[in-house]
């Protein structure tokens, strides 16, 4: 295999490897991110873009499964696939976090900024594609389900109908209300260095 460099942090791989694997995840009913596999063929990813193209269009159109159905309403319906899965295979928060924990050997004082992080991850607010894949991977193995439905990330959802209106209601009060007295500014810190927790929740791979 011919080495060439890239902007980008993902290993090069030969364009067939990646084609079959693509295909094969395909075969499986799943819904593997092209933008990664791109990301990883580097210069060639325009022939990895031809031949997945001529694939998908040869290829017969999967009946979806039920469970399918389920995780495409709750994305439209601007819930996150992640929690709909986790739900339905009745496995609790407390046990993602502690599979995380094991996993990556990450010390138990840690345990609350991990499930910070999964509950950002869970409620769409971190990047799917910024999480480390070996996180994915942990994820798709506890709730057997694939890493292309749990990564999917929630649609944003437009507020309740009520919050609007009490926003309204209480805005010409707010206008009228005296300016609150400055805070004494407190010395500033320097910010901590990412750990562990934090590469692999915002600077995985």
């Amino acid at each position: 295999m011919r080495t060439r460099a890239s902007a980008t942090s993902w290993p090069m791989a030969d364009v067939a490897a990646l084609f079959d694997e693509y295909a094969a995840a395909f075969a499986r009913g799943e819904e593997p991110d092209l933008r990664e596999y791109l990301a990883r063929a580097g210069e060639e990813a325009d022939e990895l873009a031809r031949l997945v193209e001529a694939f998908i269009v040869a290829a017969p159109a999967a009946e979806p499964s039920e469970e399918r159905v389920a995780l495409a309403r709750a994305w439209a319906a601007g819930q996150s696939p992640l929690l709909e899965v986790r739900t339905r295979r009745g496995v609790r928060r407390e046990e993602v976090v502690e599979a995380i924990l094991g996993r990556f050997g990450i010390d138990g004082a840690k345990r609350q900024k991990v499930a910070s992080y999964y509950h950002e991850l869970e409620a769409g607010l971190l990047d799917p594609l910024r999480v480390d894949r070996g996180v994915w991977d942990l994820l798709a193995e506890l709730l057997r389900a694939s890493v292309s439905d749990l990564r999917r990330r929630p649609r944003l959802s437009p507020p309740p109908p009520g919050m609007a209106v009490a926003y309204r209601r209480s805005a010409p009060q707010a206008a009228f209300e005296a300016p609150a007295a400055p805070a004494a500014s407190a010395p500033a810190r320097e910010p901590e260095p990412p750990d562990e927790v934090d590469r692999l929740f915002r600077f995985g791979s």
